[in-house]
């Protein structure tokens, strides 16, 4: 039983040209695992050493807002395949540009060539790029998660989009107290993204149209979460503001009681007749 657990983690970790993307021959025979044992053997693993009118939004805010008790950003995929889904063009010009929110690093990578394979280097470029922004640790994302924003991006301009979050190792989903246990950027199957100078409403209806996977909206903080997971849809509004309670503006003044005197203090003093004096 120790040699076949072995053996199958061993296929778990396997270089994953050898064995999902479906970017050359596999070697091995694909094996079946449960997400969640997945995420569990990554967690054991050590570490290695994102528009004008919302507000500014950093990888920690996204991850506060995903990682919400009621967020579905983060799905439990039990009995489904724990490798990456085969890459499916979708109409991009097979040329991507980010922009990581937190450095400004810029790349642009043609990952696809004009006969339809995959530039390694260029993918290798990518996974650079959307690394863990807390390790600088770097892992195989989804190339048809690279597809969904290649298309994503060439239907709104071609300007490039900012990158929020790509990949998150173990280490820094669960910095978030009550995150999910299971996350799609942990299988480098998610991005959160923005595009300068459209809304996050628009660049979420053209993931909506595309009807690849999970499309997150997120319109408070201006950005959008895709995923190449099941296809589905939420949207997070921006929370509703407290009331604070005023206190009556006399509330503060303290009201002193009268003082209390006596009967004999209110009678009245008589007055002293003067002394007659001799002439």
């Amino acid at each position: 039983m120790r040699y076949t657990l072995i053996t199958a983690l061993s296929l778990a970790f396997t270089p994953a040209p050898a064995r999902a993307q479906g970017l050359g021959p596999v070697a091995v025979e694909s094996i079946e695992l449960n997400s969640a044992n997945l995420v569990e053997q990554l967690a054991s693993l050590p570490d290695y050493a994102v528009a004008a009118d919302t507000a500014p939004v950093t990888e920690e805010d996204v991850r506060d807002l995903e990682e919400g008790e009621d967020s579905e950003t983060y799905i439990f995929i039990s009995s489904s395949m724990a490798q990456a889904p085969a890459p499916v063009n979708l109409g991009g010009n097979g040329s991507l540009t980010l922009t990581r929110n937190d450095t400004r690093e810029k790349l642009t990578a043609r990952y696809r060539r004009a006969d339809g394979t995959y530039d390694e280097a260029a993918l290798e470029k990518i996974n650079h790029l959307m690394r863990c922004s807390l390790t600088g640790r770097e892992t195989r994302m989804s190339v048809k998660l690279i597809e969904l924003l290649d298309a994503v991006e060439d239907k709104l301009g071609k300007k490039g989009l900012t990158l929020l979050s790509g990949y998150r190792t173990p280490k820094l989903n669960g910095k978030t107290p009550g995150a999910a246990k299971r996350s799609l950027h942990m299988l480098g199957w998610a991005a959160d993204i923005k595009i300068p100078g459209y809304s996050s409403t628009k660049v979420k209806k053209t993931g909506q149209k595309l009807g690849v996977g999970g499309v997150g909206y997120y319109p408070y903080k201006g950005f959008t979460h895709m995923d190449v997971g099941k296809c589905r849809y939420w949207v997070v509004r921006r929370p509703p503001r407290r009331r604070v309670r005023r206190k009556p503006r006399n509330s503060s003044v303290l009201k002193t009681p009268a003082r209390k005197t006596s009967v004999a203090a209110r009678k009245p003093v008589p007055k002293q007749k003067k002394a007659k004096t001799k002439s």
